[in-house]
């Protein structure tokens, strides 16, 4: 799909197949819908930019949350200016040796730039909820 502008359908397949790639956690799958100057805004506040900067900054993440999944809740295309916004929610394990029993869940909304069918710009917004052996507490 690179290279040319994406119709509502074709933004929603994009999305999908993206996040299908997030799933088998496939960084290099990840990262060939992103342009080489992506710009990724976290919610923190931290900004990567550049494709480059991403493996540097999702690798030990990826190696480090192997057992998450994204679900897609919710999506708005906007095919005139090539953007889409998805609230997901995600299911990983605590970071490593914390505490083995407890998850997180996080709910989220992405907002999405692309060009010639590729991400250029991406921007997270997050809440976190932890589940303590199967029970969520904060939903």
């Amino acid at each position: 799909m690179a290279g040319k502008e994406l119709d509502a359908s074709g933004i929603e397949t994009f999305l999908r197949a993206w996040l299908e790639a997030w799933n088998r956690h496939d960084l290099e799958g990840v990262l060939q819908s992103m342009a080489e100057e992506v710009v990724f805004e976290h919610w923190n506040g931290r900004v990567v930019r550049g494709k480059a900067a991403l493996v540097k900054a999702w690798g030990p993440w990826f190696e480090a949350h192997g057992d998450f999944r994204f679900d897609l809740k919710a999506l708005c295309v906007d095919q005139v200016r090539q953007a889409f916004s998805f609230e997901w929610s995600l299911d990983w394990p605590v970071p490593p040796g914390d505490r083995p029993e407890v998850r997180e869940v996080r709910h989220g909304i992405d907002h999405i730039q692309l060009r010639e069918g590729l991400v250029v710009a991406k921007r997270s917004y997050i809440r976190t909820v932890p589940r303590f052996g199967g029970s969520t507490h904060g939903e």
